[in-house]
C-alpha cells in the first residue's frame, strides 16, 4: 500500500516573510529527509504562506484556510492508498512510520499518532460522502485549530477514528518540544504560538481551559466564535459592497467578438 504525506505549513511570522520563510526551509529540510528515509511521497501544503519546497509538490492555499479544510485537501489531492497530514513542526521517527504501514496493512480507516491529533492518516476517499453542512463548518476559517478539528470528529468516529498510542509528553525542558515514540515535534526556540501569531481563538481566551467546561458553556461560546467570525466577515464585505454596485451589473457584459466580427476586423486591415 501506498503512503502519500502532506506537510502542511501556516504563516508563523505573518509581518516578517523573510523570516518566515527561513522557518519554513528549515522545517521542511527535516520533514523531507524524513520521508526520503522512509521511501514516502511528500508534498508540502502551504496554507497562506510561501516558500521554496525543494523541486517537491504542492498544494498552496492563496488564503489561510481551516485545519479541517486542510484535512479535505489531503484526501481530495491523495495519490496513494492513504494520505498522512503533519504540521510543518513534526517530524515521523522510524517507528512511526513502521507502525503506519502495519495500520494501513489491517485496512483500518483513520488513525492520530497521538492523543493530540497532529500526525493523522487517512484513507483516501474518507471525507467524499461529508455533508453540505459539514463542508461549511471547515470552511469556516476563523474557528482556529482548537476547534477546526473537531468539525470532522463525527465523521471520524464513524469510520474508528483512534490513536494508536496514548504516550504524548514534554521530551526537553529546555525547549518546547513534544513527542512519544512515534513522532515529534521540533520547534524552532521561537516558534510562536500558532493561534496567537494568526489571531485564532482558543477557549482560554473565553476563561476556561480546553473541554474542561459544561455543555452548555462549550456550546455557547462555540456560537459565540462563530457569530464574531461572521459580523468581521460582515463588516469586510460592507466595507467592499462599492465595488459590487459599481463592476456587478458588468460581470456579464464583457467584451467579446465572436468568429465573423474577428473576420470582419481582419478583412478591414
Amino acid at each position: 500500500m501506498k503512503l502519500h504525506g502532506f506537510m502542511c505549513a501556516s504563516p508563523l511570522f505573518p509581518d516578517d516573510r523573510e523570516r518566515d520563510r527561513n522557518a519554513h526551509e528549515y522545517y521542511l529540510k527535516h520533514s523531507q529527509a524524513s520521508a526520503q528515509e522512509a521511501g514516502v511521497e511528500l508534498t508540502v501544503i502551504q496554507n497562506g504562506c510561501s516558500f521554496s519546497t525543494k523541486g517537491l509538490g504542492y498544494v498552496r492555499n492563496p488564503v489561510i484556510k481551516s485545519l479541517a479544510y486542510n484535512w479535505l485537501v489531503c484526501d481530495a489531492n491523495c495519490q496513494g492508498d492513504y494520505w498522512l497530514f503533519l504540521p510543518e513542526d513534526c517530524v515521523v521517527k522510524p517507528k512511526g512510520w513502521q507502525e503506519i504501514r502495519r495500520h494501513m496493512e489491517k485496512g483500518k480507516a483513520c488513525f492520530s499518532l497521538s492523543k493530540d491529533p497532529k500526525g493523522f492518516v487517512g484513507k483516501r476517499g474518507l471525507f467524499q460522502d461529508i455533508s453540505s453542512e459539514v463542508q461549511t463548518l471547515c470552511d469556516m476559517n476563523f474557528l482556529g485549530k482548537e476547534l477546526g478539528c473537531v468539525v470532522l470528529r463525527g465523521e471520524l468516529d464513524q469510520k474508528g477514528f483512534h490513536c494508536i498510542t496514548k504516550n504524548w509528553g514534554r521530551l526537553s525542558r529546555e525547549s518546547e518540544c513534544w513527542g512519544n515514540e512515534l513522532y515529534q515535534t521540533i520547534n524552532l526556540p521561537d516558534h510562536p504560538d500558532i493561534n496567537r501569531a494568526l489571531r485564532l481563538p482558543i477557549f482560554q481566551d473565553y476563561g476556561f481551559d480546553g473541554w474542561k467546561a459544561s455543555t452548555h458553556e462549550i456550546e455557547t461560546t462555540f456560537m459565540k466564535i462563530v457569530s464574531r467570525g461572521l459580523e468581521r466577515q460582515r463588516s469586510q464585505a460592507d466595507s467592499l459592497k462599492s465595488l459590487i454596485s459599481h463592476y456587478g451589473p458588468l460581470i456579464s457584459r464583457l467584451p467579446y467578438k465572436g468568429g465573423w466580427s474577428e473576420l470582419w476586423d481582419r478583412i478591414r486591415k
